[in-house]
């Protein structure tokens, strides 16, 4: 507990975090997306949990960059002038990968319970990557090739996540980082 604030509290506040940092990458693009995933990041230092999850939001944040950098390649999303241009090689825009980021700040927050159920995570999380990118074409962040785009990123998402959550799950279970806060473990 922080400052008086238990853990469910901080858990809500990261599940609406998550949220607002959608909405502020997409909509917003990339500065308004770092400030919400900074204030994700703070919150995730102050509260201790920095040592158990800073692999996860590096490796997320790479595999975000080269999964959406991907699927330019292969046709399959184009953002557009929002798109990186690396040493002429476009890679995903700034504010998608700060997104990757936010899921890795929430993996053991407001993504908790898929943790604990690695195969329903996968599950709903690779049902739902249509519905966000969808919801992101709708507001011109990236144009999306074909229905069948959706449905391989579907996939995809299903195994990345069904080997995220699962790797979460066996940090989780060795208790790995969970009393690395010295506060905590006075």
């Amino acid at each position: 507990m922080i400052n008086g604030i238990n853990d469910r509290v901080l858990s809500v506040l990261n599940f609406l975090l998550i949220k607002v940092a959608w909405v502020a990458c997409v909509v917003g693009g990339s500065l308004p997306g770092m400030a919400v995933v900074s204030l994700m990041l703070l919150m995730c230092i102050v509260q201790g949990r920095w040592q158990r999850e800073r692999a996860f939001v590096l490796g997320l944040s790479v595999l975000g960059l080269i999964l959406d950098s991907a699927w330019i390649h292969l046709g399959i999303l184009d953002f557009g002038a929002d798109s990186l241009n690396v040493a002429n090689i476009q890679l995903a825009p700034l504010w998608i990968v700060m997104l990757w980021v936010a899921v890795g700040l929430s993996l053991f927050e407001a993504l908790g319970f898929f943790v604990k159920r690695p195969l329903v995570g996968a599950l709903i999380v690779g049902a739902t990557a249509p519905l966000s990118y969808s919801t992101g074409a709708q507001f011109g962040a990236v144009t999306i090739s074909s229905s069948t785009s959706l449905l391989i990123i579907a996939v995809v998402w299903v195994v990345v996540f069904g080997v995220v959550f699962e790797l979460a799950r066996r940090v989780q279970q060795t208790g790995a980082g969970e009393n690395n806060n010295p506060q905590a473990a006075a």
